[in-house]
């Protein structure tokens, strides 16, 4: 069998020589500069964090100090509260004194929101400071018979130097109940003061963290003092806190919390999901929460976070520090054009240098590779592509100012002028076809089904006679448009002998519709040689036929013959049964013969007409033999057909040794069909069955008894 060679797996796209010593050049250049811009950002990413760290630490601690100021000065206001009732300077019951020591420690505590009291029966009072720094005085009393029914009394003041104005009074019902609320539940359940976080007042909702503790005098258990920090508030002051010229601070809950202030997009002031906050800073915040999986709630030390952007390029640095209140975290976000400066800019202008200079050095590395490498290898390489294919007709010497390129341009021009000497005397295009597929030229072949053709020139002995002067040129053209034919259907010419051709397919290039093929190239010969005939029959040699025989199996091909000199063909017995249908053709007085295996593998995409059934010369047992008149898609330019079908019903007679009908039959598809030379051969031979009735194991086959 040949042995085809394995060309190595392709793992890599194939580049030029003029691309590949362009890429070299350019990665050069990209490879300087990103070593220097490497060593250059190293420096500037540890500078940036530095300072970063520099800059969280000193917010850090500056928010930290005023979180933990405001703690302590509501935890020192509560116990001033406290001392002052619990020793019974003021009693909890006078409301006038009462209300004197709440506007006090308002006016004198800026952070505080609420001085505030709660009574076991629900009742409320408490001073509120807003904003505007106005002071609000609220109640909340319950019971019965009104107007003590859920009454609400709200007192507006207007602090005014050294003393204080009353505005107005406002009176309408409220269920607030102070025992209600966790300030209220947490403290009535501890000894010590304790912290929580509240958001119902009986003014709406106002978020704020408080510190509450229970009032006892003398033993009597009278209620719970309050004293409670707007969020708000915090939130204004970390709004307020200048981190750089466009970064902030925020502080954040477990939960993904984050302290908003009302103008920077919420609703109202306190905690919001971090996701509803329409910011870019607290964006920068969600984004490395989440690309670092951080947990809020559980921060031991401080955390820094490059949140990143297009490119690899560093947006904005975030640093996460706990406060030792709540589990909450400061967050500061400094952007990055905040520290990095020009330094982005700068990159930019470094960036465009190196594509100039990439782009620069790389079209004068493709025009030098181009004019002095490139084309010429190409060149080059498009002749020895020429030679493989046995294209010898335009191979000319290519000079270069490159020596080795100029003697490889000059040796290859010698060797297409010697290769060329010997094209005359090879198959061309099967040597083409045996590279193309990998055959290499050694002994072996396989047994595959192929389908074989051979063309005979009826009449040619006449025609040499007639011209001999002319005979070769004649032959010439008929071989040559018989090989361009059978080249055009996929098929492989084989060899010449005399005015025969010798054609297979379905090797050495698989072709699955062989027998397809090799029909559809059958007719096409015989169209062509109708066209050529005239010339030939000019000179009155007689008439000049073609008859060509088709036939498919199974059959040993491949490289055939000695060490020394081998021929690419195919042997066996469908290879004969092939060259016998050929000279059939001149027994039944037909052009074009195919076997019974052909006709099947074809199946309904050809017309046909079932001639006989032959043993042929040299083989035992009977065929059918089929002629072969058309491909189906052109069915109906071969006109009206009945007379296959009388031909038919006529050979079934036949084999039924009904000889007089078989007779009538025939000579209803000769009538009908004009001339039928098949059929009339077929009524001689059933008129000589009637006088010499054949054996009683005949079965209808007929015996060719020469080639």
């Amino acid at each position: 069998m040949p042995e085809r060679t394995q060309a190595p797996p392709r793992k890599f796209r194939r580049l030029g020589i003029g691309a590949a010593l362009t890429l070299l050049l350019a990665g050069i250049c990209i490879l300087t500069a990103a070593l220097v811009h490497e060593s250059w950002q190293r420096t500037s990413d540890k500078n940036a964090n530095d300072l970063v760290k520099e800059i969280n630490s000193r917010i850090a601690d500056t928010v930290a100090g005023n979180l933990q100021q405001v703690l302590t000065n509501a935890t020192a206001s509560q116990e001033a509260l406290r001392t002052v009732f619990y020793q019974d300077v003021i009693r909890i019951t006078n409301e006038a004194k009462r209300e004197f020591v709440f506007l006090s420690l308002l006016q004198s505590q800026p952070s505080i929101s609420w001085v505030a009291f709660g009574w076991p029966d629900g009742h409320f009072f408490g001073a509120r400071k807003d904003a505007d720094e106005g002071i609000r005085m609220v109640e909340v009393k319950h019971g019965q018979p009104s107007p003590y029914a859920n009454q609400l009394r709200i007192d507006s003041y207007q602090p005014i130097p050294g003393d204080i104005q009353f505005l107005d009074r406002a009176l309408s019902s409220s269920p607030f109940r102070a025992y209600d609320q966790d300030w209220y539940k947490a403290a009535d359940q501890s000894d010590q003061p304790v912290w929580t976080e509240y958001r119902d007042t009986p003014l709406g909702a106002q978020p704020g963290i408080a510190i509450s503790s229970k009032l006892v005098v003398y033993g009597h258990y009278l209620g719970i003092m309050m004293v409670g920090i707007d969020l708000d508030r915090l939130a204004r002051f970390l709004t307020a806190l200048k981190v750089t010229r466009h970064g902030r601070a925020f502080i954040l809950a477990p939960g993904n919390k984050v302290l908003s202030a009302s103008e920077i997009g919420s609703a109202a002031g306190g905690w919001h999901d971090l996701g509803a906050i329409k910011d870019p800073l607290a964006g920068a915040i969600a984004t490395a929460i989440a690309r670092d999986k951080l947990d809020l709630g559980n921060m031991p030390a401080p955390r820094n976070v490059a949140v990143m952007g297009s490119m690899e390029n560093i947006n904005d640095y975030v640093t996460f520090t706990p406060l030792p209140f709540r589990h909450w975290v400061i967050a500061t976000v400094i952007p990055a054009e905040d520290i990095l400066g020009d330094i982005p800019a700068a990159t930019k202008r470094l960036y465009m240098l190196v594509v100039g200079l990439v782009a620069l050095v790389s079209v004068l590395g493709a025009l030098v590779s181009l004019r002095l490498i490139s084309r010429p290898i190409a060149g080059i390489a498009a002749q020895m592509h020429r030679i493989e294919h046995f294209h010898l007709e335009d191979l000319s010497y290519r000079p270069s100012r490159l020596r080795e390129l100029d003697e490889l341009s000059r040796a290859l021009k010698l060797m297409g002028t010697g290769l060329s000497a010997f094209r005359k005397y090879l198959p061309a295009d099967l040597v083409e076809i045996l590279i193309r597929e990998g055959i290499e030229a050694k002994r072996g072949g396989r047994t595959q089904p192929l389908t074989v053709l051979f063309t005979d020139l009826a009449g040619f002995t006449g025609l040499s006679e007639a011209m001999p002067d002319r005979i070769i040129e004649i032959l010439g053209d008929h071989l040559d448009f018989m090989s361009r034919i059978v080249a055009a259907h996929a098929g492989t010419v084989d060899k010449f002998i005399g005015d025969s051709v010798m054609a297979f397919w379905n090797a050495p290039t698989s072709n699955p519709q062989h027998a397809l093929s090799a029909c559809k190239a059958a007719l096409a010969c015989r169209a062509a040689f109708r066209d050529s005939m005239a010339g030939m029959e000019a000179a009155k040699t007689g008439k000049i036929g073609l008859r060509i025989g088709v036939n498919s199996g199974e059959t040993l091909v491949g490289n055939i013959g000695s060490s020394e000199r081998l021929n690419y063909t195919a042997i066996g017995d469908a290879v004969n049964v092939a060259s016998r249908l050929e000279s059939l053709n001149k027994r039944y007085g037909t052009e074009i013969l195919i076997g019974e295996s052909t006709a099947t593998e074809a199946g309904d995409a050809l017309v046909l007409r079932r001639v006989d059934k032959v043993a042929v010369y040299g083989r035992r047992g009977g065929l059918n033999v089929y002629e072969l008149l058309g491909v189906a898609e052109e069915k109906p330019a071969l006109g009206d057909l009945a007379w296959i079908e009388r031909y038919h019903a006529g050979f079934e007679r036949y084999l039924h040794r009904d000889w007089d009908g078989a007779i009538a039959l025939f000579e209803e598809a000769d009538h009908l069909r004009g001339r039928d030379e098949p059929a009339r051969r077929m009524i001689l031979r059933c008129r000589r069955l009637i006088d010499q009735p054949p054996p009683a194991d005949w079965d209808g086959t007929d015996t060719a008894e020469s080639k």
